[in-house]
């Protein structure tokens, strides 16, 4: 078979499959690097997800001890009501000396029940 003699810079079959399999190569880098990037990201996401659960939790546990801690301060502060109340009708009247005794067993009830939830906490 006679050669055929090409011009210069003519592109042949071999330089042609040659280039094709230089860009299937990039292309295959280039998603490697790409699925790559992906995967430390979501291990990232997943760090940071964590991290702030961890917090969440951390902080809903402080907010239920607020919660506890503001009742037992209004439950304190109605007993100091209560008694203050009944101080004041026996500094006015006198009298009423039934009621001081009965305030004064549910102040000490009070406080001694108090005592045994804070122990228990």
């Amino acid at each position: 078979m006679p050669e055929v003699k090409l011009p210069d810079g003519a592109i042949t079959f071999d330089s042609l499959i040659y280039t094709l399999a230089l860009i299937v190569a990039a292309a295959g880098v280039l998603v490697a690097l790409v699925k790559g990037w992906e995967a430390l990201n979501k291990i990232s996401v997943r760090g940071r997800v964590k991290g702030l659960e961890e917090r969440m939790t951390r902080v809903e546990e402080r907010l239920q001890q607020g919660d506890r801690r503001f009742d037992l301060q209004a439950n304190d502060m109605a007993q100091m009501l209560k008694t203050m109340q009944s101080l004041l009708v026996h500094f006015i009247s006198g009298n009423d000396h039934d009621r001081l005794r009965n305030q004064l067993t549910q102040l000490t009830d009070y406080i001694a029940e108090r005592s045994r939830r804070e122990e228990n906490t």
